[in-house]
């Protein structure tokens, strides 16, 4: 349910670019939504790649996991590491990305 979902608010940003007008320079141009979106899918899809390549160490229990895509993009983090429920001790600490 959760990856549909995904998808569907992804394919609303992308038609909601299906006509772009560009300012630039006190200029318009007529932009196709092509041309914003596929450089935006692309940063987007090298941002989650990055980001779900690596575990997390629990500074609690010391457990190495790797969680969700979901838990990692939607939770805070701060220097280098996320808030983030260790699936072994069950607590929310910031825990540091191996």
């Amino acid at each position: 349910m959760k990856k549909f979902l995904s998808i569907f608010i992804f394919i609303v940003l992308v038609l909601s670019l299906s006509g772009c007008t560009v300012n630039w320079f006190d200029r318009q141009y007529d932009v196709p939504w092509f041309v914003i979106a596929v450089p935006v899918s692309i940063i987007f899809l090298i941002a989650h790649f990055h980001i779900m390549s690596g575990t997390y160490i629990c500074p609690v229990c010391g457990a190495t996991f790797k969680p969700k895509w979901y838990q990692i993009s939607a939770y805070l983090h701060f220097m280098g590491k996320r808030l983030i429920k260790c699936p072994n001790c069950k607590k929310r600490s910031y825990c540091e990305r191996k």
